[in-house]
């Protein structure tokens, strides 16, 4: 067991109520995600006493240990993760002595937005009346932060129906937030998962959005929400500045380079289009097709895109093709100095700039930061990029450009 050194471990109840502190661990693993759902991992000695302070229904905040939240005197910052727990694992051999230890895991706060479908009317339950909806989709214009927030509200916060709402969940915008500005953004529902159309909004508009515990002393969750931060310019990571101990990268293949689209109509007078990805044909000599049924969608009758459902079609096909597109992800690890340091100078969601070893700048959002500290090592590690290379087509380019020079010069020799 190590002293805690870096972060600071808050344990909740189910009411969200803080009942203790664990002040020491034998290993910490943490993993925050943009726009989706992170996990979190705690190891303690069985015999340690504070083992007591977790169990089922119970929760976690854990705060960079320089701005906890209720700490010494500093600005509280935001946690890096709060979340319940999810799984307990005990271990024990004649090896390990007395007790063995116990492994406490779970997810984010973000969990609960997986957990529940956008219901084309969040007021009436399905098994109310007669199981039919009086309306076809949950539709929306406005301002995508606006939206997200009367989306969460509507299906899992204080406006949901009683057996729907997150306990403790707190959907209204802090005070002295300006309006939301921005594009107008657009929400057609019928049964998605909440966090999938987040992802779509906050996506769409630059968003973060995200459910976080920010106060122990206080039961309340708080659906955060705000810009990404274009941090390109100051938080440049580089093994000449020190701050990069390593990265890699990786390239793969698309899973469709073909969508098959069906629209409305019956056997052989039902209506087919298909979209290729030639790129990416070309680029891994493969052909694989995915078959999207459009039923919904009425025969267009003109084949541009001056027909909205011909336009219905292309967007269908097209979130086809992204989400099995050929893919491209840059893995840091970046080394903390005073001067740049993960939680404090930048977070995931943040645009910032990568330098490689051949003096390559890359400048991508981080989507993925992995925490671990135990005995052997403190250890942070993000992943740059998005989930589909599609939508980061240079990102795609910039690292196949990267491999093909590491590649011709190994040939060479």
């Amino acid at each position: 067991m190590i002293p805690l050194r870096r972060y600071r471990v808050d344990v909740r109840d189910a009411a969200l109520r803080r009942v203790g502190q664990v002040d020491a661990y034998t290993s910490l693993d943490v993993i925050v995600r943009h726009l989706d759902v992170g996990t979190w991992s705690l190891t303690l000695p069985a015999t340690h006493p504070q083992a007591r302070l977790l169990t089922t229904g119970q929760g976690v905040i854990i705060w960079p240990e320089t701005t906890a939240g209720g700490g010494t005197g500093e600005a509280a910052a935001e946690p890096l993760l709060s979340g319940p727990v999810t799984k307990i694992r005990h271990d024990w051999s004649s090896s390990t002595g007395t007790g063995g230890t116990l492994t406490f895991s779970g997810t984010c706060d973000n969990a609960p937005l997986g957990d529940r479908l956008a219901f084309p009317d969040p007021s009436r339950a399905p098994d109310n009346g007669n199981g039919r909806y009086s309306v076809d989709y949950w539709v929306r214009q406005g301002p995508a932060a606006d939206i997200v927030r009367e989306l969460v509200a509507a299906n899992l916060g204080g406006r949901a129906l009683p057996g729907r709402r997150v306990a403790g969940l707190d959907t209204t915008p802090p005070p002295g937030t300006p309006a939301a500005t921005g594009p107008a953004a657009t929400a057609r529902l019928r049964f998605d998962t909440v966090l999938s159309a987040v992802q779509t909004l906050a996506t769409g508009a630059g968003l973060s959005v995200r459910i976080v515990q920010p106060d122990p002393t206080t039961a309340r969750l708080a659906l955060a929400i705000a810009p990404v931060r274009d941090l390109s310019r100051e938080v440049r990571l580089s093994p000449q500045f020190g701050n990069l101990s390593a990265y890699s990268y990786e390239l793969t293949a698309p899973k469709a380079t073909r969508a098959v689209v069906a629209a409305q109509g019956q056997g052989a007078d039902r209506f087919f289009w298909q979209w290729t990805t030639p790129d990416a044909e070309r680029d891994w000599h493969r052909t694989a097709e995915t078959f999207v049924d459009q039923r919904d969608t009425p025969v267009p009758a003109r084949l541009d895109a001056s027909d909205p459902q011909y336009t219905a079609l292309a967007e269908a096909a097209a979130r086809a093709l992204e989400q099995s597109g050929q893919q491209a992800e840059l893995s840091l690890s970046p080394i903390d100095t005073p001067q740049m340091t993960y939680g404090r100078h930048y977070q995931v969601g943040d645009t910032v700039t990568v330098t490689t070893a051949g003096g390559v700048d890359l400048a991508y959002p981080v989507r993925e930061v992995h925490v671990s500290d135990s005995a052997e090592t403190t250890t942070v590690q993000a992943t740059v990029g998005t989930a589909n290379a599609t939508k980061t087509p240079a990102l795609y380019g910039q690292v196949r450009r990267l491999w093909q020079a590491v590649h011709q010069l190994n040939t060479r020799h």
